[in-house]
């Protein structure tokens, strides 16, 4: 018994900071959106990356000073996430100037049945029924969501702009598979360290050159990226460490619901009857994801 509820403790500890996280990198997407600047893709994940290794500078020469190493063994792995990272928010950044940012959200949160598969294949995970269920509910609440939000609209979905979605939602599955596979091996503020590192490097002479250096008192919001997105990182990097892929990855979905209310917050963006119906069902795929429906297994058994 001592031991079931304590798996039920860290399942919900995990499910806590997937959460968390989600609404820190909804939060984060919409700094661009408020900086009032017109900086290229490039520079805005640049300073997002680089805002976020120098805010975790000071924690990782701490934790280097107490005798711990920051040498890895999983250099190629950092650098495949970090080109996905890279690929993810580019993407997102660019097709949210096209189409409106809940259906850029909405859209690459599709990447929950790319992720099933991956975790299935490289990581041997055990896929059920109800977790195909979960995601085939939450990505149903969330086309509904993006397919009537404002400016939106179905077309929305064929547009290159949604084809620019797509492949974020592909980037993020390859993200989220390494973070698992890194984070069960690996001490957080290395993996931090060297995936924000080698993100900023790649990202560091396109900046230079083709970079945008005019107007930069309305910088800070963009420059809040980086820390926003540590902290999501390292919520991301305990529950994934604690818990299976397939229980957290539906709880990805809230970040839909976040941006949503910081649009309608934040931006003065109306919130619909499909927004609240979009919720509803994103948040029943997510419990049934969670195994919340299912029947209990008497004691004896």
């Amino acid at each position: 018994m001592f031991t079931y509820t304590e798996h039920n403790k860290t399942n919900f500890q995990a499910m806590f900071a997937v959460l968390f996280a989600a609404f820190l990198f909804s939060a984060m997407f919409t700094l661009p959106k408020g900086s009032g600047t017109d900086l290229p893709w490039f520079q805005i994940v640049f300073i997002r990356y680089t805002g976020g290794l120098i805010f975790l500078l000071p924690t990782v020469w701490r934790w280097h000073c107490k005798g711990n190493s920051l040498k890895s063994s999983l250099g190629l792995l950092h650098i495949g996430r970090s080109i996905a990272g890279i690929g993810s928010v580019a993407c997102v950044v660019i097709a949210a100037s096209l189409i409106p940012l809940a259906d850029v959200i909405t859209i690459s949160f599709s990447n929950g049945a790319i992720v099933l598969i991956l975790a299935g294949v490289i990581l041997g995970e055990r896929v059920l029924p109800r977790h195909w269920a979960s995601i085939i509910i939450t990505i149903f609440g969330a086309s509904l969501v993006a397919s009537n939000s404002s400016n939106g609209g179905q077309n929305a979905f064929f547009s290159p702009a949604a084809l620019i979605a797509l492949l974020a939602a592909c980037c993020m599955a390859v993200e989220i598979i390494v973070i698992k596979f890194v984070s069960e091996r690996e001490a957080i503020p290395v993996t931090l360290l060297y995936v924000n590192g080698l993100a900023s490097l790649l990202l560091l002479i396109p900046t230079l050159i083709w970079g945008q250096w005019h107007g930069l008192e309305n910088w800070w919001p963009v420059l809040l990226m980086g820390p926003i997105a540590i902290l999501g990182q390292t919520l991301n990097l305990f529950a994934f460490r604690k818990a299976n892929v397939v229980l957290l990855t539906p709880l990805t979905y809230s970040s839909i619901l976040f941006s949503a209310l910081l649009g309608f917050f934040l931006f003065g963006e109306s919130l619909s009857w499909s927004t609240g119906t979009g919720a509803a069902i994103i948040i029943t795929g997510c419990l049934i994801g969670m195994g919340i429906y299912r029947k209990k297994v008497p004691q004896s058994s």
